[in-house]
């Protein structure tokens, strides 16, 4: 908090953490109604460094905006929490934050804000838009469609045309939508040469580089699996291949019906990294160490490589005390 400038701090005391600003009071109202906390504590300084720029002219605006969009988002949700036409979507709401609602606070891609439910963290974000905002009150229809959109209702996101099956040999990469950071395998002959990447004569500033969600989708990408008595670990430094491999194994995982609560077999765990401001993953941890009574089911390394290699296009570098994977082709953008 101290290495934020001076007005930024102040901002935050007046129009922030005030417990009767506008914004505290649209939360108090949403917890009143939901039963139960609403936690949302932005990054300032990963914020700050984003929006910044937009402004420069007065550091203090960029709170007051931030603080705004906020209270935006938590009317959109008060109304529809108390509106009995969405009952279900209502329910479906309660289903997912029993105890506490999480509200992350991010900037998007593009000059569009949005929000959105995230599995992985267990809670909404909210996406501020890459541009200089006037009037946040504005936003109320956006955040209200998305919101209704999360679990069922409002917008609907067009299918995806279904891609035939291919060879493994065929399978070098897969394509990544830039703003969701989503994934999925695609087929395209492999290359036999891939273009020299221009050597780096120079250092460059810490302000030219892009923030790190953002910076490390580009190659080359590194994997480290790490295997283990009932768990494997895999470290990378390209978040949505962790994420496909997450949703694939969690989609075909068996059900341990040896325990009554029926838990699935492999925890299937993603890690949020501890830089960058979008949602990023670092590592994948795949475990059996809750089934501890039991050897019925093992995770298994050669069955993960196969995915490594054979899907994602990785190649195998090294197996030195952890198996370490590289791959130099990028991966393509839908």
């Amino acid at each position: 908090m101290s290495s934020l400038p001076l007005k930024v701090q102040v901002a935050i005391r007046d129009h922030w953490a005030r417990e009767d600003s506008p914004l505290q009071n649209a939360l108090r109202s949403l917890q009143d109604l939901l039963g139960h906390d609403v936690v949302v504590e932005p990054e300032w300084q990963l914020l700050v460094a984003e929006l910044d720029a937009l402004y420069a002219d007065d550091r203090g605006a960029l709170v007051v905006v931030v603080a705004g969009c906020l209270q935006t988002w938590a009317k959109s949700m008060t109304e529809l929490l108390d509106d009995s036409a969405h009952d279900a979507w209502i329910e479906t709401v309660l289903e997912k934050v029993p105890m506490r609602m999480r509200v992350f606070v991010e900037v998007a891609g593009s000059e569009a804000a949005a929000t959105a439910w995230s599995e992985q963290r267990d809670g909404f974000v909210v996406h501020l838009p890459r541009k200089r905002i006037f009037q946040p009150a504005e936003l109320f229809p956006v955040f209200r469609g998305d919101l209704l959109a999360c679990f069922g209702e409002g917008k609907t996101t067009p299918q995806q045309p279904a891609r035939a099956a291919g060879t493994a040999g065929d399978w070098v990469g897969m394509e990544v939508d830039t703003e969701s950071g989503r994934a999925e395998v695609v087929e395209h002959p492999i290359r036999s040469q891939e273009p020299a990447r221009a050597k780096v004569e120079f250092l460059p500033s810490v302000a030219s580089l892009p923030r790190p969600d953002q910076l490390f989708l580009r190659p080359p990408y590194h994997l480290t699996m790490i295997p283990g008595h009932r768990q494997i670990e895999l470290q990378c430094s390209h978040s949505p291949s962790l994420q496909l491999l997450a949703d694939y194994l969690k989609r075909w995982c068996r059900v341990d019906h040896s325990d009554t609560r029926n838990p699935p077999a492999v925890q299937v765990s993603l890690k949020q990294s501890a830089f960058g401001l979008g949602e990023m993953f670092d590592r994948l941890v795949l475990s059996t160490e809750n089934n501890m009574y039991t050897d019925k089911f093992q995770v298994t390394s050669p069955m993960v490589v196969a995915l490594i290699e054979g899907v994602l296009g990785y190649t195998l570098m090294t197996n030195n005390g952890g198996w370490n994977f590289r791959r130099d082709t990028e991966f393509r953008i839908l």
